[in-house]
């Protein structure tokens, strides 16, 4: 199992999502591309349950853990909505209802109602008094957040 800390990597021919660096005990540094890998996506949510806006979350959440959290399917949602406190709401690490914070790609959503779902300067809360279901904010609202932390397993 690798720990991974990801950044955003563009290659001229060859794009890559997300780098992923390993280092060993003496300091050398490999980095390979996670996206090349074959991979279970292993995601732990955190609730943290301190008032923030969007922007101070995901600084929080970047220094203590992975990022926001980013969620790619149901079964992730439902997972998230085992940490929460039951009738709560928080911040997750969609914005602008187009972009995950940590840079992968949108595929899934889970809106409370499409209207909710328009451009504008937004961030993105799940309403887990509904389901888990998504609504969108003004960023400068404070709400408690979810963090995730991710491992990968590889299989190379």
């Amino acid at each position: 199992m690798i720990k991974v800390r990801e950044s955003q990597t563009y290659q001229q021919l060859n794009v890559c999502s997300h780098r992923v660096t390993e280092e060993n005990r003496e300091g050398w540094k490999k980095f390979f591309c996670a996206s090349q890998l074959h991979q279970a996506r292993n995601v732990t949510f955190v609730y943290i349950n301190i008032p923030m806006t969007w922007t101070e979350a995901q600084s929080y959440c970047r220094a203590h853990h992975t990022d926001l959290a980013s969620v790619r399917n149901m079964t992730e949602n439902q997972k998230m909505a085992k940490v929460i406190p039951s009738g709560q709401i928080a911040w997750i690490g969609l914005f602008r209802h187009l972009w995950w914070s940590d840079g992968q790609i949108y595929s899934f959503h889970y809106w409370r109602n499409i209207t909710q779902s328009g451009a504008g300067e937004m961030c993105v809360l799940a309403n887990f008094a509904d389901s888990g279901k998504w609504s969108g904010f003004w960023c400068d609202m404070e709400f408690p957040f979810i963090c995730y932390s991710q491992s990968y397993k590889t299989t190379k």
